[in-house]
């Protein structure tokens, strides 16, 4: 298993996401103090588990969220991510990939994830537990840890060898077997207590369940007998109400046939009125028709006026749409035109790169021989200096003092010609690379200042698309609310329905009708309260006027209804009032209260029925008046003695003779009216609603579309902003490697300034010197000759110097300007390609609106045009109907004629039978009062019986002996016995029941407990032999290697591992005898700083041998160490990191030098770190 990469975002100082790579081997990663580079370590510590902030270096857990700088904000949460290489299943995890991710938010909400899956802490440990990366594993090893093992006590030391050892989750487990068994102790306590408790409860529970039972048997008692005297009240009421119903159909023949009468009288006065006003009825249709051809004029000219703005909006429309496309299209132009100067510049300097590689590969070739040409002659300079050594030696007696002047004088002349050159090579050089600087910087400052506001941009995007999340958040919940409110709505809609099918809220003989079968069923119409419907406002109205008729059936013939009767009879299926269509005639009600402002009409108006239904619903609500008000109804009464049958519209009933009914009841659900009212109602609520939701699911996809807009603008910024950012930070790096090399070119030009004041003190003390030995110098001169070759030598050997310096530089320019020529072609093809998308999404918008000036055009020119000429030709032809009209209406007013002599006599009728006629309305009244209080009775009968929980039914089926006195004196005793009990709790016998179940089920619990401790004991035991045992092998193990790798490091001597009390390893501590080479043995607190570091370097890494880790973080643990420490310390790591993937946080040479991989954190913006990655192996090639 190996580390493949970390991934951090929003965690300290890394606020981008940051992806650092780990390679197989040792990778280091270095950076100045303060850079971040520890922040690295402690997100490894905090993915891997570790739960104390203060571990990580903060006071509090939002401590390890980006806290923002001066340029940021701070961050909303923190998220690491490890990814492992799986390859080799060690993790048991079917996956080649295992990414483990921790994220905690600024709310104090945190999170771990397994491959994006989400998991527990507990989870993660479990899965790390066997690979060497649990807690306190050795994976992880800083300073801290370094220090704790020096400074901690013996006892201290034993744990870390415990958690080496493998033994923690033993540790846990018995910690946690502790834990249970005082949590078993607590709980049987508690238990206790709660037995003692119940104990006292028990017995007064048994009394009041005692007292509960016979409460209960008195109440059935009762019940019963309840039971049978209401059913005997029903079946008198019922009774009595079949005889008055029988008695009203009497009457109500007797007044249809004073109906009839009346209806004959009244046609033949409407005859007589008819034949005597056809003139006038001529006069009111020419006067109709008159009046609808002014309305056709003025609906035409409104129409005229309507085509005539519709005509100056199209021409608003044209120009506004010439002008878009006039501007697309100038756009479109633009870009084309900066399109095409992109396209020659790419073009052009792409001709110059391919001239400048090949001029780069000539510089090459040229400075590669130039450093031939140095290296051959200083080989053979270096050959003729030998030989003139050789001839000094032979004359050295002679010439000795004189040859050393002139070779020292020789020297110090070509010294101070090679400073002199190098000193204005060094001079040009620092000039030329200033001005280089002054350009870096200002494509710095560029950089940033374009970084700056990429980063404000996309920030902007971040929080559109936050705000718009959040509003469709906000629609999802209306829409949910919406929903919620539909399905109810559907609900009721269904439940009105099923009792719609059920024939809820009829009487029983009305459900057994509707519900019953045979060919006499096919004859049923339906019930009156299936028959029409009525609006809510008249509904109250309606059902009073009804009453207990809502409950009638109709028939379409009589003989259907006796058959009907017969099926009752047969089934004992209760009594029902038929109406058959064939003999039930109600007759049109004429009475001048229709004409009182506040009567809406009869009850007949306010209903909506089949017409051939006319006459039954004429019977039933014909001779009804509908008012608004109590006070409407007795004015009415008043003004026409008492003879008139009216109802409110909150409810009450005036009866002829004066009666009054009125009041509240109680409904338990919606009546047959009402419910199809609700129903319709709630229709039109669902098709609101739907409307809503329709309107909501809209706004919800507009938003989520804004929001994945603003994703993909971020996303698409975010290429942008990442190259920005390389380049800004490239453009940082090249600042300040041009700031060294002219700090570095400046520090040599200042030595060899100084060298070249040496040079001439020494070349003036040589020239005295010389002087004295001028004459012996010229006669050796004569007889042996000087090698006049080594001075041009020398000079050559300079000029080549001079030209391989001029090579490099040439050759190093021409690459930079190579360079530069990729980055900025590369630069225009992007801007070419933003570009051709601008042009496409131009075109793509001037597409609609050419169709759109197209179909404007058409309107303007043709459509509307067409539209005015035909409306003006239809008002002309108007006008002219309307002048004919008039004309006609003008001469029907002087035709008119009337006779009265027949209509006296008919008029003189219908007044007597009209008497007759409210004689039996007065009985009809009284007839109806007495059938609806019978009703009502028998009404509220079945509901204190439904509510003593019988059905008519179950009442009858009550077997009770005795007469109906004996039932009710029975009755009183019952009530008598059960006030003798007092209060009764209902609930006594459950709660004695439920708490001896309790008191039971504890007894088991307790002895369960006590089980439990016991085995927890045992298992304890085990544990501690088994940990004894394995920390005794760790010790073992582990004390022969750290023997073996503190010789490594130190080159010698021994160390030890000792107990301080050996007869209690688990309690006891741990303690280290070392003896470096050459020096006595002693304790481990008593070596230098440096020996206790490289000491306890070597006791890590014997862990590490005893229990290795995949990999293995060292947090600047050379700190502490000398240089010859530090190079120890590096060669061990190289030879044992083919085992083990070593990241090295640290500040030491040699430590970087060992490492195959550099990851440089730096912060290039403050606050913000950021990572740099160098690998040796490509330096290497570079350098090559």
């Amino acid at each position: 298993m190996q580390l493949l990469r970390l991934e951090l975002k929003g965690f300290k100082s890394f606020a981008d996401k940051t992806i650092v790579k780990f390679s197989p081997g040792m990778t280091a990663v270095i950076g100045p103090n303060g850079s971040g580079k520890s922040n690295i370590t402690d997100a490894m510590k905090w993915v891997l588990g570790e739960s104390n902030v203060r571990n990580l270096r903060g006071q509090k857990a939002e401590d390890i969220i980006f806290s923002g700088t001066e340029k940021r904000k701070p961050m909303s949460a923190a998220e690491v991510t490890l990814v492992f290489d799986n390859s080799d299943q060690q993790l048991d995890i079917d996956m080649a990939e295992v990414a483990i991710t921790r994220r905690i938010y600024r709310t104090g909400e945190s999170e771990f994830l397994v491959n994006k899956r989400s998991c527990r802490l507990k989870d993660i440990h479990l899965l790390l537990a066997d690979t060497g990366l649990g807690r306190d594993s050795m994976a992880i090893i800083g300073q801290n840890r370094i220090d704790a093992i020096l400074n901690s006590k013996p006892e201290e030391r034993r744990l870390i060898f415990e958690d080496v050892a493998g033994i923690s989750r033993f540790k846990i487990n018995k910690e946690d077997a502790l834990r249970r068994i005082a949590s078993t102790d607590r709980n049987m306590e508690r238990v206790r207590d709660v037995m003692a408790t119940i104990e006292e409860q028990l017995g007064p529970l048994s009394e009041k369940a005692e007292k509960t039972k016979k409460y209960m048997t008195l109440s059935r008692t009762k019940r019963d007998y309840d039971g049978a005297l209401g059913f005997h009240n029903y079946k008198t009421s019922d009774r009595l109400l079949t005889r008055f119903e029988n008695d009203n159909i009497a009457f109500k023949d007797e007044e249809i046939e004073l109906q009839t009468e009346l209806s004959k009288l009244e046609a033949r006065r409407h005859e007589l009125q008819s034949s005597s006003s056809k003139e006038q009825e001529q006069l009111k249709l020419w006067e109709a028709q008159y009046t609808e051809k002014q309305r056709d004029e003025e609906r035409l000219s409104g129409h005229l006026r309507l085509l005539e703005e519709q005509l100056k909006t199209a021409r608003r429309e044209l120009d506004e749409t010439s002008m878009r496309i006039s501007e697309l299209e100038a756009t479109q132009k633009g870009e084309e035109q900066q399109l095409r100067i992109l396209n020659q510049l790419i073009q052009d300097e792409s001709a110059q790169l391919v001239e400048k590689e090949s001029n780069l590969e000539e510089l090459e070739a040229s400075y590669k021989k130039a450093v031939e040409d140095v290296r051959s002659e200083q080989a053979k300079f270096q050959s003729l200096q030998s030989n003139r050594e050789a001839f000094e030696k032979r004359q050295l007696e002679v010439v000795s003092a004189i040859e050393t002047a002139k070779a020292s004088i020789r020297s110090l002349e070509a010294r101070k010609g090679e400073s002199k050159n190098q000193c204005a090579i060094l001079e040009s050089e620092i000039a030329q690379v200033d001005s280089e600087l002054q350009v870096a910087r200002s494509e710095f400052e560029a950089l940033g200042q374009k970084f700056n506001a990429l980063s404000a941009q996309r920030q902007a995007l971040v929080d559109d698309a936050k705000n718009a999340a959040m509003k469709a958040r906000e629609e999802r919940k209306e829409l949910q609310k919406l929903r919620t409110q539909e399905q109810r709505a559907k609900g009721r809609l269904e439940l009105l329905a099923q009792w719609e099918e059920q024939h809820e809220g009829y009487l029983e003989g009305t459900k057994n009708i509707l519900n019953g079968k045979g060919s006499w069923r096919e004859q049923i119409t339906g019930a009156v309260g299936e028959l029409f419907t009525v609006e809510d406002k008249y509904t109250t109205a309606i059902e009073t006027a009804l009453g207990g008729s809502v409950n009638h059936v109709v028939t379409t013939t009589a003989r259907a209804a006796a058959e009907g009767v017969n099926y009752l009879k047969s089934i004992q299926g209760g009594r029902v009032t038929f109406l058959p269509m064939d003999s039930v005639k109600g007759k049109p009600y004429d009475t001048p209260a229709l004409h009182e402002s506040c009567v809406f009409g009869t009850a007949v108006d306010c209903i909506s029925f089949d017409n051939k239904y006319a006459h039954i619903f004429q019977y039933l609500l014909g001779r009804t008046l509908v008012v608004s008000s109590m006070d409407d109804a007795i004015g009415l009464q008043k003004k026409y003695n008492q003879q008139l049958r009216i109802v409110t519209l909150t409810g009450e009933q005036f009866q002829p003779g004066g009666s009054l009914t009125g009041g509240a009841t109680k409904r338990k659900r919606a009546s047959v009216l009402s419910r199809k009212e609700e129903a319709a109602s709630l229709e039109q609520e669902l098709v609101q609603i739907e409307e809503q939701i329709q309107s909501l699911t809209a706004n919800l996809e507009r938003l989520e579309k804004r929001v994945e807009e603003s994703e993909k603008e971020r996303v698409a910024l975010d290429e942008s902003y990442q190259h920005t950012n390389l380049l800004y930070v490239a453009s940082e790096t090249k600042v300040q490697n041009i700031q060294h090399q002219i700090d570095r070119k400046k520090r040599v030009l200042s030595e060899e300034e100084q060298r070249l004041v040496q040079i001439d003190i020494d070349l003036a003390t040589t020239t005295a010197n010389l002087k004295d030995q001028e004459t012996a110098l010229a006669s050796l001169q004569e007889n042996h000759g000087v090698d006049g070759n080594q001075g041009a030598l020398m000079d050559r050997l300079t000029v080549l110097q001079k030209v391989q310096q001029e090579a490099y530089e040439a050759f190093t320019k021409a690459r930079l300007t190579c360079d530069t020529l990729r980055h900025t072609i590369q630069e225009r093809e992007t801007q070419r390609e933003q570009r051709n998308q601008s042009i496409s999404s131009i075109i793509e918008r001037l597409t609609p609106l050419r169709n759109l000036l197209v179909s404007t055009t058409q309107r303007y020119e043709e459509e509307i045009p067409k539209a005015q000429e035909v409306a003006e030709q239809e008002l002309a032809s108007a006008t002219a109907e309307v002048e004919r009209l008039r004309a006609l209406r003008d001469e029907a007013y002087d035709k008119t004629s009337t006779g009265r002599e027949e209509m006296e006599s008919i008029l003189s009728e219908q007044d007597r039978l009209n008497q007759r006629y409210k004689v039996v309305q007065g009985r009809l009244v009284d007839m109806e009062g007495k059938i609806t209080r019978h009703r009502m009775d028998c009404e509220r009968f079945i509901e204190e019986l439904q509510e003593l929980g019988f059905t008519l039914e179950d009442a009858q089926a009550l077997r009770i002996e005795g007469s109906v006195n004996d039932w009710k004196d029975e009755q009183a005793r019952l009530m008598a016995e059960i006030a003798e009990l007092g209060p009764v709790n209902p609930n006594a016998v459950e709660e004695y029941e439920e708490t001896k179940e309790r008191y039971d089920f504890l007894t088991t619990q307790l002895a369960d407990l006590d089980t439990a401790k016991t085995q927890l004991q045992a298992v304890i035991a085990e544990m501690d032999k088994a940990m004894s045992t394995q920390l005794y092998d760790v010790l073992d193990v582990v004390g022969r290697r750290f023997q073996e790798v503190f010789s490594q490091l130190f080159g010698g001597g021994t160390a030890q591992i000792v107990l301080t009390d050996p007869d209690n390893i688990l309690t006891g501590g741990i303690d280290f005898y070392i003896q470096p080479p050459g020096k006595k043995r002693q304790q481990l607190t008593l070596l230098s700083g440096g020996e206790r570091a490289l000491t306890v370097i070597a006791l890590l890494f014997s862990f590490l041998d005893y229990r290795p880790a995949p990999f293995c973080v060292l947090d600047e643990v050379d700190a502490a160490l000398d240089e010859a420490n530090v190079e120890r310390f590096s060669s061990y790591l190289n030879r044992i990191n083919k085992e083990t993937q070593f990241i090295v946080v640290s500040h030491r040479k040699k430590t970087m030098e060992a490492a195959e991989v550099l990851q440089g954190v730096t912060m290039v913006e403050r606050g913000v770190s950021r990572l740099l990655t160098v690998a040796f192996e490509d330096v290497k090639e570079d350098l090559a």
